[in-house]
This record gives structure tokens, C-alpha cells and sequence, in this order.
């Protein structure tokens, strides 16, 4: 069965004890840890290594998983975090693709960055999950499955997440059929619309926008995924502790009733 988790970018006002702490206290099974330079940077490859074993013990006090590392920056520092994660126990770090839509020259540099990246993550023995990304190179199910086939990497997957490609004008429950083989991460949350741009993290609390979330997870259950979905809810960095934290509580009740239904 599914479990849910918490991406600390929504605690990006706070350092990684005190995210991991709320996160806790909101019911949440798992943490992903943000590697994310600008939004919240929770975990850097460089400072961090000499902590994991603390951070790992901190998480183990709390009773919560480290599922996953969210690494943003540039592709050196993104292929660091394989060897963090894999200190940290950690089985999957997510990245984007980066580069233009329908751009060929933008396409190759982006497979060949990633091939590399998937060759790094199979020495560290971790999972590499690429998302289909608004205005990146690989933003749609059809660009997805042939990124998969491009890179042809066993350490290669899909985080996939529902709000972007609602955003490209997708059928959500067909994308998560025709990926399901690939699906090695979910990011969740809602969305008001299909404008591009996300709007601010109240509209991103699942069930409060226009995603059938519902749906979407009896997809991705009937598809046999049984890992985590990680609440992303982004925007949040300059807000105080406890209206983050009451976005990660009304989103983990909605998402833990969707979860019963099931």
C-alpha cells in the first residue's frame, strides 16, 4: 500500500531538524529531504556527508523514512547527491530534465546529461527519477516514456507528478497507465487550473483545487505502485512555521482519507 511523505521544500524557512520535526508531527510515515539551492537547501552533497549517521538517527527518533533526496542545482551537484543518498540510506534522488520543449538541440544535451547521471546513480546503487516538468525538454507521458527508452538505464525512472502534467493538458489517469512500469517516486498536490504557473501554496493543498486526486491514486494503486507520495507544495519559504505546517496537516488528512478509500 501507498504511504505518505513530506518534502521539507515546504519547510524551507527552517532547518532540515525542525522541517523533519513537523513533519512528524503531522502524521506524515517519510521525509524527502530538499537539495534544492534557493528553496530550501535541507541536505547539500558537500556539507552533509560527515552528518548523514546523525541525520539518519534524528529521523529514526522521529519514526519516519528517508525516502528520497529532491536535488536541484547544477548536474555536478545533483550527481553528488547519489553518494549522500546512498550514505543516508536513501533508495531514489529526483531531478528534472532541464532544457526546452520540442527542441531537438535542447533534447540531446538533456538524454546525454541524463545517461551520465543514470550511469552515476547505478555505481552509487541508488535510483535516478526524472520528472516530466512544465517547460523542460521531458514535460509530457510521450516525452517520459522515451527518455526511458533513450537512456536505457536499469537505475532509470519516473517521478511523476499529477500537477504537471495536468498542467500540459494531460489525462492523468491514462499517464499513470502508460507509465506505471516506470514510476519510481510520486510527487503530489493540487492545482487550481491548467495555467503554467503553479499558483501559491494554498491552491496547492490536495483537495482544494481541480486534480481528481482520487482517481489518479486508484490509478497508480491498480498500476502496483506501493511506494511513497510525497507532498510538494512549493512557495512556502517566507511563511511562518505554523501556517506551513498547517498546510502539511490538511494535506496528509486529505490524502490519508483518499488513501482508506482505497
Amino acid at each position: 500500500m501507498m504511504k505518505l511523505g513530506c518534502n521539507t521544500v515546504l519547510f524551507g524557512m527552517a532547518d532540515l531538524a525542525i522541517a523533519l520535526q513537523h513533519i512528524a508531527w503531522a502524521g506524515y510515515a517519510g521525509a524527502e529531504l530538499a537539495a534544492l539551492p534557493g528553496m530550501a537547501d535541507h541536505i547539500d552533497p558537500e556539507r552533509d556527508a560527515e552528518r548523514a549517521r546523525d541525520i539518519v538517527i534524528h529521523a529514526d527518533e522521529l519514526g519516519i523514512d528517508l525516502v528520497a533526496i529532491e536535488a536541484g542545482g547544477n548536474p555536478e551537484r545533483q550527481q553528488r547527491c547519489f553518494d549522500l543518498a546512498r550514505g543516508l540510506g536513501i533508495p531514489t534522488v529526483c531531478v528534472g530534465s532541464g532544457g526546452k520543449p520540442d527542441d531537438p538541440s535542447s533534447w540531446r544535451e538533456a538524454i546525454q546529461r541524463l545517461r551520465g547521471m543514470a550511469k552515476a546513480a547505478e555505481i552509487a546503487g541508488v535510483t535516478l527519477a526524472v520528472k516530466p516538468h512544465v517547460g523542460a525538454a521531458i514535460y509530457s507521458t510521450e516525452t517520459a516514456l522515451r527518455a526511458i527508452q533513450e537512456i536505457d538505464s536499469p537505475e532509470i525512472g519516473i517521478n511523476w507528478d499529477p500537477s504537471h502534467l495536468y498542467r500540459n493538458n494531460e489525462d492523468l489517469v491514462a499517464s499513470a497507465q502508460q507509465l506505471a512500469p516506470y514510476i519510481r517516486h510520486v510527487h503530489i498536490r493540487d492545482c487550481l487550473s491548467r495555467e503554467r504557473h503553479v499558483g501559491p501554496p494554498e491552491t496547492q493543498i490536495p483537495g482544494r483545487g481541480s486534480i481528481d486526486l482520487a482517481a489518479i491514486l486508484q490509478a497508480l494503486h491498480a498500476g502496483g505502485y506501493d511506494g511513497y507520495l510525497d507532498l510538494e507544495v512549493i512557495g512556502a519559504k517566507n511563511y511562518e512555521l505554523a501556517r506551513a505546517m498547517g498546510i502539511a496537516a490538511e494535506s496528509r488528512g486529505y490524502l490519508q482519507r483518499c488513501l482508506q478509500a482505497l
